[in-house]
């Protein structure tokens, strides 16, 4: 073969592989990198590893890297320093931020109603004995701090009075600590009801049949990240919805997957957190008003700063309206 026409062809397979290379979904060169946190492990926050396992972010060109932080403070900062693209938290957190000069936004609420149960040792079995007792949460400002506080008081118990609050961490360590007696009581994500069974401890409350409005696990970022990369932000949306349908449609699939997560190895545990999950989380999570203000009237009762925020301005919906406007919502439920 003559010189020029070997070039040729070198040239034609370079040029194929090339375009292969770029156009085809999922490859290497095709994928961005998302980097994704999460604030909790539970069923709630489970949707960023059911998509994992599933190769949907890796199906909408996304490469994730992700890590779990304890905590909304420490969320918040890797959020507003650049080292995460977004992260999975309450409210809560990205408010307090907000309110000394942070600009995160939340773009997803996968639950709209606080979803604690107020869990105590065998000895403290109704509301009324909390008084003068001991309870636990992860960090002050947290959703757990939140949710405690506004249980009680619905209870008419002062949380700053009536009951000792102590910072313990993640929801195991706080389950540890009721069982060795070193606090009374803590909050649980619901449902906790065959755990506690199990360690024979007390349910003195259920924020779910309270039906308090709270903005639950949801999707945020800064709003300059965000503004920026928002073809990444809605691939991410795109591989969360299809998560969720996972969930819906796949039940015995997604416990297993929970399970895997939670590290719970109760299946029994896992499946009523599950269906609790199920039930309460829209196809499409748009993030609410109502339970965001909710949760800025609650901060407002001590932050005075709160009491002249504006709740709006914590929530973005345009991306998953751009979803739906583009009929992908529609179509990822009919396939």
């Amino acid at each position: 073969m003559a010189p020029s026409a070997r070039l040729r062809q070198n040239l034609q397979h370079f040029v194929l592989w090339l375009i292969s290379f770029v156009l085809v979904p999922g490859s290497v060169a095709a994928q961005e990198r998302v980097r994704t946190a999460y604030g909790a492990v539970s069923v709630q926050s489970g949707l960023v590893w059911l998509a994992k396992q599933k190769n949907l972010f890796a199906k909408y060109n996304l490469a994730p890297e992700m890590v779990y932080i304890p905590g909304g403070s420490i969320n918040i900062q890797a959020l507003i320093s650049g080292n995460l693209d977004i992260s999975q938290l309450t409210a809560a957190p990205g408010v307090a931020a907000n309110l000394e000069g942070a600009d995160i936004v939340y773009i997803a609420c996968f639950v709209d109603k606080l979803n604690y149960q107020l869990v105590t040792r065998p000895e403290v079995k109704s509301p009324a004995e909390l008084k003068g007792k001991r309870l636990g949460i992860s960090r002050f400002g947290s959703a757990a701090d939140f949710g405690l506080r506004v249980m009680l008081r619905r209870l008419g118990i002062d949380p700053a009075r009536d009951v000792t609050i102590l910072q313990i961490g993640d929801e195991p360590a706080r389950s540890a600590a009721v069982q060795a007696g070193n606090i009374e009581g803590t909050v649980m994500n619901a449902p906790f009801g065959t755990q506690a069974q199990r360690l024979k401890l007390n349910i003195v409350a259920d924020s779910v049949k309270m039906g308090i409005p709270f903005f639950g696990t949801g999707l945020l970022g800064s709003r300059r990240v965000l503004d920026r990369d928002e073809r990444k932000v809605l691939n991410l949306l795109r591989a969360y919805l299809e998560a969720i349908k996972v969930l819906k449609t796949e039940r015995t699939w997604s416990i297993q997957a929970l399970a895997q997560f939670t590290r719970v190895s109760d299946l029994k545990a896992v499946e009523e957190a599950y269906d609790n999950f199920k039930d309460q989380l829209p196809n499409v999570p748009h993030p609410s008003l109502e339970a965001m203000q909710a949760v800025v009237s609650q901060m407002a009762e001590t932050s005075p700063k709160a009491r002249t925020a504006d709740a709006r301005s914590y929530i973005e919906d345009r991306y998953l309206r751009q979803l739906e406007n583009e009929g992908f919502a529609k179509r990822l439920w009919q396939q």
